[in-house]
């Protein structure tokens, strides 16, 4: 099994999810017209989609979608009409009238694009919008007829940036989508980190994906975790002993598969491989090493906060993090230190519900700390000046 930090992985290198995948399967025996996965970052939800493609592609034909970077309905079809033509070539030249409705759509895509006449005003959606999607339905009933499965991935990221044209956009689209499902024109796959539930609630539409089927996917257990972390070293040559690799099993408990991977690297590089390491003191300074590293993937969730957070709810969160990254805090603890910024009790809990959405942190007992013990020794090498 090879370390892949940040990237999707499947077939040798994929681990375990066999009763997700079993979910996904039963989902589609029993006529499901969308499949919803739900999750934290980082937990493996890309992961799981590509390996359900890759052991059942000569069931249906999957067209796999990254949303991340689009910002619009139309950018959404324009892209994904390529991806489809990219995917399958062949298919769409061998379908006769299909072909000539293809080439119509393609046109008026490329025209709505270079005439920029997708445009929110006082938040009405323009009659192009809606013509050039009722135009779409043409072909998702093609492929649906193909056995064509849709798999968006980021469909959230996607959510929150149509948001930002308009609320009426983001209402549009998710009712455009449960149409298309519920005229069997089109069955997908819908991953987000699950702020989606969270960004749907807020705009008072959870009715439009309510009709979906839900898969969860877990964070690992101890035992997964152990084991999981072993096949990783095996590829730098790197055994531990039971008390190493017990500790490193607890920093590692909240079973989030990228932390996992990002251990394993940071021990490959540190000591070269070809090791075995029983020395709790030397785990020790090797963890203390990985956690004040500059990893890319930890900053990003820190800008991740002023992309996606107002102003004050900004402020406030960098002191809520700069805080649990040292100990877990109850709402009590952690109110004084926001309550000039954040006075109001009920935005408050709104935040920090958005923080646990978001997958900063966990509320355990009444107390608000880190999803995980990584991410939260990492936010103290570098932000705790924030407190």
């Amino acid at each position: 099994m090879k370390i892949s930090i940040g990237h999707a992985v499947e077939g040798d290198n994929f681990f375990g999810r066999e009763k997700e995948l079993k979910r996904m399967t039963e989902s589609w025996q029993n006529k499901a017209a969308g499949i919803f996965i739900p999750g934290p970052r980082r937990i493996g939800k890309t992961s799981l989609v590509k390996e359900f493609i890759r052991r059942n592609k000569d069931q249906y034909k999957f067209v796999y979608f990254d949303l991340e970077g689009r910002y619009s309905i139309v950018e959404l079809c324009k892209d994904l009409m390529k991806e489809i033509d990219s995917t399958f070539p062949k298919f769409i030249k061998a379908k006769g009238d299909f072909s000539e409705k293809w080439n119509k759509i393609h046109k008026m895509v490329s025209e709505i694009e270079i005439g920029k006449l997708i445009k929110v005003k006082t938040g009405e959606l323009t009659k192009t919008l809606k013509e050039m999607t009722d135009k779409m339905e043409d072909i998702f009933a093609e492929l649906y007829r193909e056995n064509f499965i849709i798999a968006f991935d980021e469909f959230s990221d996607f959510l929150l940036n149509l948001k930002k044209n308009s609320p009426d956009e983001v209402k549009f689209f998710l009712e455009w989508m449960r149409r298309l499902r519920q005229q069997a024109k089109i069955r997908l796959i819908i991953t987000g980190s699950i702020n989606i539930i969270f960004t749907i609630e807020e705009l008072n539409f959870p009715y439009l994906i309510n009709d979906m089927a839900d898969v969860e996917i877990l964070p690992l257990e101890a035992v997964e975790i152990r084991a999981l972390l072993t096949d990783l070293l095996k590829d730098k040559n790197i055994t531990l002993s039971d008390e190493v690799l017990n500790f490193s099993v607890e920093k590692l408990s909240d079973g989030i598969p990228f932390y996992i991977q990002l251990f394993a690297d940071g021990l490959g590089f540190y000591t070269g491989g070809d090791r075995h390491i029983d020395d709790l003191m030397e785990i020790r300074k090797l963890y203390e090493r990985i956690t004040s590293k500059s990893h890319k993937e930890f900053i990003d969730l820190h800008s991740r906060l002023k992309t996606n957070l107002p102003g004050p709810d900004y402020n406030a969160a960098r002191k809520i993090l700069a805080n649990t990254c040292h100990k877990p805090m109850s709402f009590d603890d952690l109110y004084p230190y926001i309550e000039s910024i954040l006075p109001d009790k009920t935005a408050v809990n709104k935040l920090l519900k958005r923080l646990s959405d978001e997958c900063y942190l966990k509320k355990e007992a009444g107390e608000y700390g880190f999803v995980s013990t990584m991410l939260a020794d990492w936010w103290k090498n570098y932000y705790e000046y924030e407190r």
